[in-house]
């Protein structure tokens, strides 16, 4: 690294001092044009308000006949106009091939870059490195949340609804049930049993089920003309949009289960 700042320095400044002797080579074809076109400098007298006498300098002609008329003048600005354009072009040139030259110069090919980073990657040196510093921990990171605190889920069917649509976005908690088991009403997302995959004659596809908690262990569920009864009470269920279509004869709840339904009665069991 130290090897490579200190060749682009290096680099830099030779750039600079080519450039700096274009500018000097510029001005001195500036001064000869001036010098070629315009002949000898003339001397204007003048005078001061003690008599003595001086002299000024001057590039432009005194009107009046005394240097020329004034189509030569136009003649000599645009010889002069074109003597600087022409410098102009040979600077710009000269600093485009230096350009190019340091692009060839710095040039590395895709397999010693490969080896170069590998190199520093293995002293931890480098943006390979530096890249891998800052998202192995973040990931880590996001990572342990969803795996231990709170997962996104989205709904892919209508067995909730209306209390959620297909296509709604949650976050599902996964604290509370280390410390409690659910309880009657609560919204619940877990794997399916394997008497689910028997009774619906689906094959298994890894996809989790979200069903509302109606009984716990103990209790004893029941389903009678399209109504929900728990431990012989009739549910007042307000988020229920219609009655199931189906009966469910009394069923007692083992100790350290739940039983669940979807809020879309009509196409749940």
């Amino acid at each position: 690294l130290a090897a490579r700042e200190r060749a682009s320095f290096i680099s830099r400044l030779r750039r600079m001092g080519v450039r700096l002797a274009q500018l000097f080579i510029v001005a001195l074809e500036a001064q000869l044009a001036c010098s070629l076109v315009l002949g000898p400098v003339p001397r204007l007298p003048l005078r001061r308000a003690g008599g003595d006498s001086c002299t000024l300098a001057s590039f432009s002609m005194v009107e009046g006949g005394q240097g020329g008329s004034s189509d030569s003048s136009e003649v000599r600005k645009s010889a002069i106009l074109a003597e600087l354009a022409r410098a102009e072009g040979a600077e710009s040139d000269g600093a485009r091939r230096a350009d190019d030259a340091d692009a060839e110069e710095g040039a590395v090919s895709p397999q010693a870059w490969v080896r170069d980073e590998w190199a520093r990657l293995r002293r931890g040196e480098g943006e390979v490195a530096e890249f891998l510093k800052e998202f192995v921990p973040t990931f880590a990171f996001f990572l342990a949340i969803r795996i231990a605190l709170v997962e996104p889920r989205y709904i892919p069917s209508l067995s909730m609804y209306p209390t959620l649509d297909i296509n709604d976005q949650l976050a599902v908690e996964k604290v509370s049930k280390w410390n409690r088991p659910p309880r009657r009403g609560e919204i619940v997302v877990f794997d399916p049993p394997d008497a689910f995959w028997r009774l619906s004659q689906r094959e298994r596809d890894g996809e989790a089920l979200i069903k509302r908690v109606v009984a716990v262990g103990g209790d004893t569920v029941e389903v009678r003309g399209g109504r929900l009864y728990v431990n012989g009470q009739l549910q007042d269920e307000s988020y229920v949009n219609e009655r199931a279509a189906y009966e469910l004869p009394p069923l007692a709840v083992p100790p350290g289960s739940v039983f669940v339904l979807g809020d879309n009665r009509p196409a749940n069991l």
